[in-house]
């Protein structure tokens, strides 16, 4: 019987590791490939997935099955019921090609692997930095984007933030549209791996970049600006390769090594540290015959929730007094929309180590000065007074309906330790379904 160590070889499964199954371990059963038996990657590699079927013949016992490669630019190989998981490293040589072996038993399936050559680009950028942010889905007038946005800075220095450059600094810009978003926590903003290609259109799709040039683009140390003609980008767990090609032509090969995390999130900002409110006492007020608006967002969240998005003012003829942003978390068997009054409930603090059901997540100032979640603040003519504005960042927040009127009562606190506590009254005037996905 021949065994092979797991450094040996690339080989996986689910129990053990071995280029050959044990001969008292083989089935009688039959392999099937239900995925393509050829499958090509450009030089910027990426994920695979390799699917079958395996039936095994009752009589005996089976041995799982096992998965070997020789070749190391195909790594992370993980065996699955039905399916086989890898990717493919950046190919920054030749064209070249491998093969990927699924054994059971006396039974076995090879699928060729096939990877592009890299052509000589006019530019090889390493990065050293990844910084960003993160901002969630957007209401276009087609409706909500089907992605969740993460804009990408990939440089040679620490990004300072999205508004500025630091001096001598290279930035490729990247505003991308993944498929699942961020958690609630900020603590911790991990792109999403994928494939990401060029969008013209910016329509916000999953899997695709932002072709706009004021979204996705080139600064030089010198501070000039180039836009792209295309774009794509590799993100993996261990770091993101990207290919763009400029207006003028030139090319453009950037590689990052390290894991996809925003640098500008995996610490605390500012806003985190030092306390937006600029209270020192407890926060009150009472409102009575306040403008209402809900809007139905569906899954905003990507969390398998619904959310409706509620914000009110104090008078609405000046757009002047108290006003209030709230995301409220719901599960799915309100209704959602088909429920106009699904927001209807008690809510407490967002946890995500928790369900979510009857949540709202802790108001926080972002990095571009975009109030979240849950804020208390007073307008006057429309403006925000940044003095008398706190996020609410603890406490319960109750929604009720009293005669004609919702009723909002909130007994909380704000990121300065005040208390936050206070009543909203007034009707829902302007209700809306904004759960459409932008096709």
């Amino acid at each position: 019987m021949k065994r092979l160590l797991l450094f040996a070889l690339c080989a996986f499964t689910f129990t053990f590791a071995a280029c050959e199954p044990a001969d008292n371990q083989t089935p009688n059963g039959k392999l099937t490939l239900t995925s393509k038996a050829v499958m090509n990657f450009d030089k910027l590699g990426g994920t695979g997935e390799i699917t079958f079927d395996f039936v095994a013949d009752q009589t005996r016992q089976a041995a799982p099955v096992a998965v070997t490669c020789t070749e190391d630019w195909i790594s992370e190989i993980k065996v699955n019921k039905h399916n086989v998981t890898f990717i493919v490293a950046a190919n920054e040589g030749d064209e070249r090609n491998a093969t990927i072996k699924l054994t059971a038993g006396q039974d076995n399936i090879h699928v060729m692997i096939m990877q592009e050559g890299a052509a000589l680009a006019d530019v090889n950028f390493k990065a050293t930095h990844l910084g960003g942010s993160y901002f969630g889905k957007f209401i276009t007038d087609r409706g909500q984007t089907e992605g969740f946005n993460y804009f990408i800075i990939l440089s040679d220095q620490q990004p300072s933030g999205i508004k500025t450059i630091p001096n001598g600094a290279t930035q490729y810009r990247f505003d991308i549209y993944a498929e699942a978003g961020a958690e609630f926590s900020h603590k911790e903003v991990r792109i999403p791996v994928g494939t990401y290609t060029f969008d013209q259109q910016g329509l916000g799709r999953k899997g695709s970049i932002d072709g706009n040039p004021d979204a996705s683009l080139l600064y030089d140390p010198n501070m000039s600006q180039y836009s792209f003609r295309s774009a794509t980008l590799v993100v993996t767990k261990s770091g993101i390769n990207a290919e763009v090609i400029l207006i003028n032509g030139d090319v453009h090969r950037i590689t990052y090594t390290g894991e996809p995390l925003l640098e500008d999130y995996s610490e605390d900002t500012y806003a985190d540290v030092c306390p937006v409110s600029q209270y020192t006492d407890t926060l009150s007020f009472d409102v009575t015959g306040g403008y209402m608006y809900a809007y139905y967002r569906g899954d905003w969240f990507g969390t398998g929730h619904d959310v409706w998005f509620m914000h009110m003012i104090e008078d609405k003829s000046t757009f002047t007094g108290v006003y209030l942003i709230f995301n409220f978390i719901t599960p799915k068997s309100t209704g959602g929309f088909n429920n106009p009054e699904g927001y209807l409930g008690e809510y407490t603090l967002s946890d995500p180590t928790k369900s979510l059901d009857w949540t709202f997540p802790a108001g926080r100032l972002r990095d571009d000065s975009t109030q979240l979640n849950a804020y208390y603040m007073y307008c006057v003519g429309g403006q925000i007074d940044m003095s008398q504005a706190a996020p609410i960042t603890a406490g319960s927040i109750k929604v009720e309906k009293v005669g004609n009127d919702t009723v909002i009562t909130i007994d909380g606190k704000d990121d300065a330790g005040n208390d936050v506590k206070g009543t909203f009254s007034g009707v829902v005037h302007e209700l809306d379904n904004q759960s459409v996905i932008a096709k």
